[in-house]
């Protein structure tokens, strides 16, 4: 915390920014890559209802929310989805518990005779590796979870904590002769990593590590897989020598016999037991007893122990050896932001193909009005598939940020990383939650699925770490980015670096004129740019808030550092949200910039209703800060209402360009649903 207390002091009371070289930058603004605003245009509503998109539309819209794939990825990504049509993938509904877990693992079983992932490529191909998963969760959550902890957490452990001498596992573990967890959590301490308990000693006479859990609270739990099939696991411990605490590492730990699948000597595994979801998933917990390992055990990447004893590392300083461990296993959250918005995408397809074919209501002696013809529909979904496209784009940005990273941008995707799981997650569950509302009884149905992927895929708001958690995270980067900015200590890294170019100081000027705060007319709503800078505002001023908020506790009220922040998280968790929602526009118009005209005008329509209906969630913030004059609220609803209705028949080509494949759009809603329940033996 004592960043925070640097920062805070570097600013004075008006947090008055550097005068030149924010002049310069508005100066230079016309020489950086800007959004281009003329891509908005002025009949932009009435283009779309008069234009319906091709089939050569729907597949670059395809093409885009995969990612822009190459031949190699796209042949992959047949593969895979051919592996899957295998009627193992087929859903069971009334499987029981023991049943769901042992279809889980069949099903893993089988991904892994399919051979579509190398454990060896897992960074250098991370895109094929997030593809494949957010593919799973159209088939099973369980097995897409199992998978994730399989290859994703423990081989990726291996193959990121660990070095040469680990390779040997690689195929093993391909294959599921080694089938892996990933032991991190433990009952005393989650988020807390550096609270861990558990022991590593080492033996210097028997060249091995003896892995002990001290107490009842050292037990690890929440284990995916450990319960009963994973025969190692990945295990953090702190390493002591010579009795000196050297800190968490990790360690290969055998945990069952491959062949009989019986414990080894000194572990001791329990079930968790039924959860709301996610019940093809072992999760269980772990202790330790004196379990001995070899001493090539330890994944040795950040640090090594040689024959004698002696402690080894290339980082010297413990706290970045720390850090840099737990951030060579980012890519996880990546991963789950993408699974994530394959269940909004899933939730989203069976409701809106039920909102274009089930009618409820209208006129006396007439056809009964589909549900999508209803504002009050178009407005419960629309702005949704625009969230799920606007988070996709950046989902696939920050994959291949991630698979071709460079120390030099190792920060940004940090920060990227933890924001988007935090915040595509929460899209999730409102998502999920409004699709099997809008689907109405049909959505508590199990064969109709919402309400599966809800229960099973709710445990993403927690693992791979806590959403609330990780948004502090992003706000401590953003303070240190914001502090670099302005002293020139560090030069600043690319996530903020463009907000600032896009001259800030005239946003501030922007805001005072009484003029546009109350301009309201279509083609000034439908500006994304403008809209753009609104977003940019918010984040700019967030930060100043903080910084000051945090100065004046620890100044005026002699608050600790660390008390400021804990008495500033309502703040630091507005900051973190307003930060990925202007990522996630940014990326979305330069999506734009590149995508052909035809798609254009649908692209742009679903960016400017995403940023619409973020304003209007938080119209009360623009509000109080005078951003926006009440007659300009009232505009913002009534233009997303009117991009709503332009977009309502689009809907249906826009969720099937999400290709989810054909064996998975296999709900009775999704179909013909009269005939289906027309049969008494279906449900």
């Amino acid at each position: 915390m004592d960043r925070i207390e640097i920062l805070s002091n570097h600013f004075n009371n008006e947090l008055i920014s550097n005068p030149t070289l924010a002049t310069n930058q508005n100066n230079n603004q016309n020489n950086n890559n800007q959004i281009n605003n003329n891509i908005v245009t002025t009949n932009i509503l009435n283009n779309l209802e008069q234009k319906k998109l091709t089939n050569k539309d729907l597949e670059y819209l395809t093409d885009l929310l995969i990612g822009h794939p190459d031949e190699l990825l796209r042949s992959q990504r047949e593969k895979i989805v051919e592996a899957l049509k295998d009627p193992i993938f087929q859903p069971q509904l009334y499987a029981s518990i023991p049943e769901q877990r042992e279809l889980a693992q069949k099903r893993l079983l089988k991904i892994s005779e399919a051979q579509c992932l190398k454990l060896s490529e897992v960074i250098s191909n991370y895109k094929r590796f997030s593809m494949f998963h957010g593919l799973l969760v159209y088939s099973d959550m369980s097995l897409a979870v199992k998978s994730a902890v399989h290859w994703g957490l423990f081989g990726a452990s291996i193959v990121c904590l660990g070095s040469e001498q680990h390779r040997k596992y690689y195929d093993a573990i391909d294959n599921c002769e080694i089938r892996g967890c990933f032991a991190l959590t433990e009952l005393g301490h989650g988020s807390n990593v550096r609270g861990v308990e558990t022991i590593a000693e080492y033996d210097p006479e028997q060249r091995q590590f003896v892995i002990h859990t001290p107490s009842d609270t050292a037990q690890k739990i929440w284990i995916g897989n450990a319960a009963i099939y994973a025969t190692y696991a990945t295990v953090f411990a702190n390493l002591h020598l010579n009795g000196q605490d050297y800190g968490l590492h990790p360690f290969m730990v055998p945990l069952r016999d491959p062949k009989t699948m019986q414990l080894l000597p000194g572990i001791t595994a329990a079930d968790n037991g039924p959860k709301i979801g996610l019940n093809g998933v072992d999760n269980g917990r772990l202790w330790f007893k004196q379990v001995r390992i070899p001493k090539e055990n330890i994944l040795n990447k950040f640090g090594d122990v040689s024959d004698d004893g002696t402690y080894s590392t290339p980082i010297k300083n413990p706290n970045v050896r720390f850090n840099s461990m737990l951030e060579a296993l980012i890519g996880g959250r990546v991963s789950v932001s993408n699974m994530a918005n394959s269940c909004s995408k899933m939730g989203l397809s069976i409701a809106v193909h039920y909102a274009c074919t089930r009618r409820q209501f209208g006129p006396s002696g007439q056809k009964e009005q589909l549900l999508m013809e209803y504002p009050s529909h178009q407005r419960r979904l629309i702005p949704l598939i625009a969230s799920a496209y606007a988070y996709q784009i950046s989902i696939n940005y920050i994959t291949s940020k991630f698979q071709n990273k460079t120390e030099k941008d190792a920060r940004d995707v940090f920060m990227l990383a933890c924001g988007f799981k935090a915040a595509v997650t929460w899209n999730r569950v409102k998502t999920l939650q409004t699709c099997r509302e809008a689907c109405g009884g049909m959505g508590l149905a199990a064969s109709n699925r919402i309400g599966l992927l809800r229960a099973d895929s709710d445990v993403d708001l927690t693992y791979e770490g806590d959403n609330t958690v990780l948004m502090q995270a992003v706000a401590k980067a953003l303070l240190v980015e914001f502090r670099s900015y302005f002293t020139g200590s560090k030069r600043i890294t690319g996530m903020l670096s463009y907000t600032y170019s896009k001259g800030h100081i005239g946003i501030f000027l922007r805001n005072k004129n009484f003029f546009t705060k109350r301009l309201s007319s279509e083609t000034h709503l439908m500006d994304a740019d403008m809209l753009l800078d609104a977003f940019i505002y918010r984040e700019f001023k967030l930060l100043r808030i903080l910084i000051k908020s945090l100065r004046d506790k620890m100044k005026s009220d002699k608050m600790t550092s660390l008390q400021a922040w804990n008495h500033c998280s309502d703040l630091i968790q507005q900051l973190s949200l307003a930060y990925v929602e202007r990522v996630t526009i940014e990326k979305f118009l330069e999506e734009i910039q590149q995508s052909p005209p035809s798609t254009k005008p649908i692209l742009t329509s679903l960016c400017i209703l995403y940023e619409l209906t973020k304003i209007e969630e938080d119209m009360g913030w623009f509000l109080s800060n005078k951003y926006f004059a009440p007659v300009k609220a009232q505009a913002i609803r009534n233009a997303i209402n009117k991009v709503c209705y332009s977009l309502r028949d689009h809907a249906l080509p826009l969720v099937k360009a999400f290709d989810i494949p054909s064996q998975f759009i296999n709900t009775p809603i999704q179909g013909d649903w009269v005939s289906h329940f027309s049969n008494p033996n279906n449900y």
